[in-house]
């Protein structure tokens, strides 16, 4: 009745799933990094530029965003094996 998984292997599609899965973390790590930066040196300085204040902020979320949910994506697929 409860079937039983094969062995884990390292096919080729499974190490190029393990490369994106590194690589989304770590730009997702560090836009959360840029973020703190962000907030703490470089806000005070874009007082007088609203665009800037919003737009730079805007971005680094949309970038983590997307990092964010390709990562997600790869581990649940490295997991699966497919």
């Amino acid at each position: 009745m409860s079937e039983t998984k094969p062995p884990f292997r390292w096919t080729e599609r499974r190490v190029a799933r393990f490369t994106t899965l590194i690589v989304a973390g770590a730009v997702a790590a560090l836009d959360i990094v840029l973020f703190v930066v962000y907030y703490q040196s470089l806000r005070p300085m874009l007082e007088d530029l609203p665009l800037y204040r919003y737009g730079i902020p805007a971005g680094i979320l949309t970038v983590f965003l997307f990092a964010f949910r390709r990562f997600l994506s790869q581990l649940r697929l490295f997991k699966a094996d497919q």
